[in-house]
């Protein structure tokens, strides 16, 4: 008996979404592209003072061994830094925060 009696139907369904939902193409350290889902929401806490966005990107951690706070993405072309702890679903799925490589930010 599987311990996970919803483990394939899972990983099918994360298949579909990457497949059919994705927005962006990612790479990690060279490897193959894959899809993946970017949101880009805006953020106004200071009235307008400041113009600050929030980059959010959710994908299936098959894809990216190892991956943690601080190492790099490429997507669509660009290098992200992680920004955020790399905490999987039980599935495998990550939603995490990136931010352009080389970009001021107040993170340590």
């Amino acid at each position: 008996m599987p311990s996970a009696p919803f483990a394939q139907l899972e990983a099918r369904l994360n298949r579909a979404v990457a497949a059919r939902l994705a927005n962006v193409l990612v790479s990690y350290q060279g490897g193959e592209a894959f899809g993946a889902l970017l949101n880009q929401a805006g953020d106004d806490p200071f009235d307008g003072a400041v113009n600050a966005t929030t980059r959010t990107l959710a994908f299936d951690t098959a894809h990216t061994p190892g991956l943690t706070e601080g190492h790099e993405l490429v997507i669509d072309g660009i290098a992200y830094t992680v920004s955020s702890g790399v905490q999987p679903d039980a599935s495998g799925w990550v939603s995490l925060t990136v931010y352009p490589k080389g970009a001021a930010t107040c993170f340590p």
